[in-house]
Formats: structure tokens, C-alpha cells, sequence
């Protein structure tokens, strides 16, 4: 043992086999370290690209609201976006009924549901169902009616159904022989609120 080391070359031989090890060792934790770097600038570069998609994005989103802002703020003005006005249907009834001199008109509302199209894919609008029954002297008394009540811009509504029949046993006694009733289902179509859904 003792020869191993009376070598005079020993000591130096050592020393660079150790310093080598140290080097090789180094070599390989620098590879390591230089790795975990771009696997982590590479991480922050597609955070970077999303966070500037995110940012376009938000300035396409900005000009969509701004674009139909006027347009969505009539639309909740008319009381189609937001919660259901049902006192202003009513309202509007009353209205329509004066307007046309069609006095006595009967109304029934029904349960908010989503509103259901044959052939229209399943969306977020909502409809009530409301039934209307009135007397009419004759038929075109209906359409102005119906206008009259479009007019009070109470909200957005589309006739399901009406029927008319003969009723002058109404007016028994009078002197107007041709009246009319008419019963009608309309529904009013509502969208909720952002955020919202169905009541």
C-alpha cells in the first residue's frame, strides 16, 4: 500500500481523478439544471401565449358588448331579458282592452318553462303560457287586439293558438246578433339575465 502511494505521480493522479469526478458530476447537474430551465421557460411561453389569447380575446369580447350594447339594453327595456314583468303583461291588457273597446277580457297565466320549438335545438329561452278569453263584435276586433297589446311593448310574445265561435247568446237581449268569443294562448318569451337561468 504504502508503494502505491511513494509514487511521486500518485498524489497528482489522484487528485486529477477526483477532479475529474467532480468535473463529470458537475457536467451531468448542469444538464439537469439547463433541462428543467427550458422545460420551465417553455411552460411560461405557453402561459404567456394564453394569457395574450385571453387578452385578445377580451378585446373582441369588448367590442361584441359594445357593438349590440344598444341593442340588448332595448331588448331589456321590452322586459325580454331579465326576470319575467307578468304585472306589466297584465297591465298591458288592461290597456289594449280599453284602447280597442273590448272591456271584460279574461286571462290565466301559466308556470315559466324552457321554451320547447319542433325542430329548433333546445335553448335558453323561457316561455309562459298565457290563455285569454274575450268578447269580440267581430273578428277583426282579435288583430286589433293584438296589435294593441304588441304596442304596450310589455314584452316579447307569439300567439300559439286562437279560436273563434259564435256566441250570441252573449248578448241576449241585444241588439248586436253576431258576437264573438275568442280564446287565445300566447306565450311570452323571456331570456335570462346573464348568469341566470330557468325560474
Amino acid at each position: 500500500m504504502n508503494r502505491l502511494f511513494a509514487s511521486p505521480y500518485a498524489a497528482p493522479a489522484l487528485l486529477l481523478a477526483f477532479v475529474a469526478l467532480v468535473m463529470f458530476a458537475l457536467g451531468i447537474y448542469t444538464r439537469q439544471l439547463a433541462e428543467s430551465g427550458r422545460i420551465a421557460a417553455e411552460q411560461q411561453g405557453a402561459a404567456l401565449a394564453a394569457a395574450r389569447a385571453r387578452y385578445e380575446g377580451a378585446g373582441g369580447e369588448r367590442e361584441l358588448l359594445t357593438r349590440y350594447s344598444p341593442e340588448y339594453r332595448a331588448l331589456a327595456d321590452l322586459g325580454f331579458v331579465g326576470a319575467e314583468r307578468r304585472a306589466n303583461w297584465i297591465d298591458a291588457l288592461r290597456v289594449a282592452s280599453d284602447a280597442t273597446g273590448l272591456p271584460g277580457v279574461q286571462y290565466q297565466i301559466g308556470a315559466q318553462a324552457p321554451l320547447t320549438m319542433p325542430g329548433v335545438a333546445p335553448s335558453t329561452l323561457t316561455q309562459s303560457s298565457m290563455k285569454i278569453d274575450l268578447r269580440l263584435l267581430h273578428e277583426g276586433d282579435l288583430m286589433r287586439f293584438l296589435r294593441a297589446l304588441a304596442a304596450e311593448r310589455a314584452g316579447v310574445f307569439r300567439v300559439n293558438e286562437c279560436s273563434l265561435e259564435r256566441a250570441a247568446s252573449l248578448l241576449a237581449g241585444s241588439s248586436i246578433q253576431n258576437s264573438l268569443r275568442a280564446e287565445c294562448d300566447l306565450a311570452w318569451i323571456s331570456a335570462p339575465a346573464p348568469g341566470g337561468g330557468v325560474r
